[in-house]
């Protein structure tokens, strides 16, 4: 943020979708908030949010290499405390107990008018909480241990029972057992099934960096 005639904010702009981000810089024309950078990986936005020092994220829950919720609790981690707002295309279940968690300070549907975009922002450069009511919310909340949690986020690396089991130095029996037991608090039947729901619920959005 700086100071002169009038107080304006730098925001980081974190979507894969380069109409998205014309229409964000369109829309943020002429407002207190200027662009200071343009992302469309999270990978992209880490090395950004060092380089300019944004006021403010906002961040596409979808993106190539991450999730935008993972993107954050990964921001937070290093010690990115300006606040952010979580963009989505439709509404999304959880979405905003999600986004609460990771450090975000509000949501926003792309289909936003733009006043109401702008005043979201607004809400969020104030210290204020601004979460769209259109993401219903989650049936009930699910705590995964994090056994649970760390055998869930292999399996949705494609990662058979026996690779997992021999990777956390375990029987097969103990992983069935355990994915059991994730399969039950996360209400279904299936590992793909397990591994959407978990990461629908924002439980699987641990960054993990890659070589």
């Amino acid at each position: 943020m700086t100071a002169g005639r009038a107080v304006t904010f730098g925001v980081l702009v974190v979507d894969d979708d380069a109409i998205v981000r014309t229409w964000v810089a369109a829309t943020l024309d002429g407002t207190e908030f200027r662009i200071v950078g343009q992302a469309a990986r999270a990978s992209e936005a880490l090395d950004l949010a060092l380089r300019r020092a944004p006021d403010l994220f906002l961040i596409d829950h979808q993106l190539p290499d991450r999730t935008g919720i993972a993107l954050l609790h990964e921001l937070r981690s290093r010690g990115f405390d300006a606040p952010a707002i979580v963009m989505t295309a439709a509404p999304r279940r959880g979405l905003n107990e999600a986004a609460r968690r990771a450090g975000a300070q509000g949501s926003v549907l792309k289909s936003t008018a733009p006043g109401t975009f702008v005043d979201a922002l607004r809400a969020a450069a104030a210290g204020e909480s601004h979460f769209v009511a259109a993401h219903p919310r989650a049936d009930r909340e699910v705590r995964l241990s994090p056994r649970e949690r760390a055998i869930l986020l292999q399996v949705s690396h494609g990662s058979t029972n026996t690779e997992i089991a021999a990777t956390l130095g375990v029987s097969t029996e103990t992983v069935k057992t355990i994915l059991g037991r994730a399969f039950a608090k996360l209400g279904v039947r299936r590992r793909n099934k397990a591994v959407v729901a978990a990461q629908r619920l924002g439980l699987l959005d641990t960054w993990r960096h890659h070589p």
